[in-house]
């Protein structure tokens, strides 16, 4: 088991109103699984994506990521978001001063490696994802396809063993945003990459290896 997400809740307060986006979600997440959650805008799969990514601290429940109980306060929760958990999100979140290649290889440098063996990483991945001949193009050289295909590399970067995406095709039109969910299918089938994916793309969704709709607060496993 890579993440185990049990009973968690949290709550709001806006304004005088008392807003429960999670009552009691639990999750469990396997080696190379393709998971989705839908819902409603607002009803809390993104506040349950940043629980599970130790960006956001629950009122209640428990996360364990691979078999260590863990808190987004713990002194390790750096440490494991950068060795076990990549990214994406609506926005690509590129550096524009940097190239597609010199974006993907950051993570790497960050965590030590060497420039030679973060490039030769980068370029392996860019190759991987249709990006042979954009590795040297700068973020507003790119499509937005194109864009996101770069985060979803730099995500993979560091060889995590989850990658939880937010709403990864949100911002883009159907024809890229059916590019990055071919994408995401391949980096799962071809490298048995674990995925959560927080989507509105219900119909993208139901192809994931399981899918869940988030419902007043609780999590659905929807019928395949």
């Amino acid at each position: 088991m890579i993440l185990s997400a049990k009973h968690l809740t949290k709550t709001y307060i806006d304004s005088d109103q008392t807003i429960e986006v999670l009552k009691d979600a639990s999750l469990d997440i396997s080696a190379g699984e393709l998971v989705c959650i839908t819902g409603k805008s607002g009803c809390g799969k993104s506040t349950m994506l940043h629980i599970m990514g130790l960006l956001d601290e629950p009122d209640s429940g428990e996360l364990e990521i691979c078999s260590k109980l863990i808190h987004s306060n713990d002194p390790s929760a750096p440490e494991v978001r950068n060795r076990d958990l990549g990214f994406v999100f609506q926005f690509h979140y590129l550096i524009e001063d940097l190239s597609a290649i010199e974006n993907v290889a950051l993570p790497l440098l960050i965590a030590g490696n060497s420039e030679s063996g973060a490039r030769k990483r980068a370029k392996e991945l860019l190759v991987l994802l249709g990006l042979q001949d954009r590795l040297n193009r700068y973020p507003n050289q790119l499509s937005g396809g194109e864009q996101q295909r770069v985060s979803l590399a730099r995500a993979l970067a560091n060889e995590p063993k989850l990658v939880l995406a937010d709403e990864p095709t949100g911002n883009l039109d159907p024809t890229h945003s059916n590019e990055v969910w071919e994408m995401i299918r391949k980096l799962n089938r071809e490298l048995n990459q674990a995925f959560v994916v927080v989507t509105h793309d219900v119909e993208a969704a139901v192809k994931a290896t399981r899918s869940f709709e988030l419902l007043d607060g609780r999590l659905i496993q929807l019928e395949a």
